[in-house]
């Protein structure tokens, strides 16, 4: 059984520009068990100013399995989100900006997956409060 990859939007923002998004899909298809995340498909969708892009993430929406955020996550998100204040002195605004990667990191660890990346600072950072798998890539 192939392990569980959760791609995340810098990874997938890079391959749209690049218009290599169906190549990567069909490679990483053979390593891994591809899963999004609802909030990486929001922060996509949030984004996507043309049609072309918007059907994409459509098919990807209704093509591949696509995990949301529960009540517990949101909860473990605000425990992370004041352990990066508190512990690691993040400034409380660059705190909101993390939260879509903390919803989305601990997503990945609840389901046991690797998540894929290009944004390794903030997930690095991330990782110092909570325990789960990333790839920087």
């Amino acid at each position: 059984m192939r392990q569980k990859a959760v791609l995340d939007t810098s990874f997938l923002v890079e391959h749209f520009r690049k218009s290599t998004v169906y190549d990567t899909f069909i490679n990483l298809n053979r390593l891994y068990h591809v899963t999004f995340s609802s909030v990486v498909l929001m922060e996509l969708f949030s984004g996507a100013y043309d049609a072309k892009e918007q059907k994409l993430i459509e098919q990807i929406k209704n093509n591949f399995t696509v995990i949301s955020v529960t009540e517990r996550q949101w909860y473990v998100a605000g425990n992370i989100m004041l352990k990066l204040r508190k512990d690691k002195k993040v400034d409380p605004l660059r705190i909101k900006s993390l939260l879509a990667d903390i919803l989305i990191a601990i997503s990945a660890r609840d389901i046991g997956a690797v998540l894929i990346t290009r944004n390794e600072k903030d997930f690095k950072l991330i990782q110092e409060v909570l325990d789960f798998k990333y790839l920087a890539v």
